[in-house]
């Protein structure tokens, strides 16, 4: 698969596209005692990462994006931009980290994912799409 950006300035978010049309974020769940820098190095290598060790991408994890975290309180679907204030351990907290990749990067993905890149600007106003 031959996935292009060509312009490096604008801010690209990468979606994976299951075959049920169906879209997420790379990423996953630490492990204990992993921070979430590591942790994110390890899911997006071992969900984008290339087989061959010389084409294994130089991940720069960049800031999280003050914006984009999101708490889920409990066993419901809905998550909050805020954790609730009585809620003293959410289920679940996720974090869109920023990552910086250079001029020329290899990704590897599985066969019933498609890899979507969008520039943001897309996202805007157009959620029925995405």
């Amino acid at each position: 698969m031959n996935l292009r950006c060509k312009n490096i300035s604008i801010l690209t978010i990468f979606f994976c596209k299951l075959e049920t049309h169906s879209t997420n974020f790379p990423g996953g769940r630490l492990k204990p005692g992993e921070n979430e820098i590591e942790g994110l190095k390890r899911k997006l290598t071992s969900k984008l990462g290339a087989n061959q060790p010389s084409l294994q991408p130089n991940w720069q994890i960049g800031e999280c994006v003050g914006v984009a975290i999101w708490w889920r309180p409990n066993f419901e679907t809905v998550m909050y931009p805020y954790c609730p204030p009585h809620i003293t351990k959410p289920k679940e907290c996720k974090k869109i980290y920023i990552v910086h990749l250079s001029e020329r990067e290899y990704f590897a993905v599985l066969k019933n994912l498609k890899l979507l890149a969008v520039p943001l600007f897309e996202l805007y106003d157009n959620v029925q799409v995405w």
